[in-house]
């Protein structure tokens, strides 16, 4: 219901409707809303973390690592929609996110900041810049994919052509 709305909050009345449940049940199990998108985040950092994606982060190549992990993050929101972009964007939803989905983000796209930083002269500001735009490529070729917009194949092949050109278009000397 929230990738088919596109936006936080859903109507727990709608969500309850939809599911065939109570309400109350839902509020037993979630007490207040944020508690609910704190567990979906759980399911997806499931999801990724099963199919690698700190693995791949962790690569000693720069570009390998990038390519991977966006690899492994476009095919996530392939398989089952952009819902962490939308969680993880909503103003509601930023200081209330589980300890888990911080310490991911951190260290995943803090890492590959960092990286890039001392790999390309940037600032911190500028290499936190870099990655947001880098990660933009497999937000949306997973999501155009997801939609059936486009093949999965040439969704796989944009994503990893537009990591390695935003990489490239760093300047600076090419990150270890």
């Amino acid at each position: 219901m929230v990738l088919a709305q596109g936006y936080l909050p859903a109507s727990m009345e709608a969500l309850a409707r939809r599911a065939g449940v109570s309400k109350a049940l839902i509020y037993a199990h979630f007490p207040r809303q944020h508690d609910l998108y704190a567990a979906l985040v759980e399911a997806e950092l499931d999801d990724l973390e099963a199919h690698g994606l700190a693995d791949a982060a962790g690569r000693a190549d720069l570009a390998d690592a990038a390519c991977a992990a966006a690899e492994a993050y476009r095919a996530h929101v392939e398989r089952r929609g952009p819902i962490l972009h939308l969680i993880y964007r909503d103003p509601y939803m930023r200081g209330r996110l589980p300890e888990r989905a911080r310490r991911l983000r951190d260290r995943i796209l803090g890492g590959f900041a960092r990286r890039i930083r001392r790999g390309h002269g940037l600032s911190a500001r500028e290499a936190v810049a870099a990655v947001n735009l880098i990660l933009t490529a497999p937000e949306e070729a997973g999501r155009l994919a997801w939609q059936g917009a486009v093949a999965p194949e040439a969704a796989r092949v944009s994503c990893r052509e537009l990591t390695l050109g935003c990489l490239a278009s760093l300047g600076g000397a090419p990150a270890a």
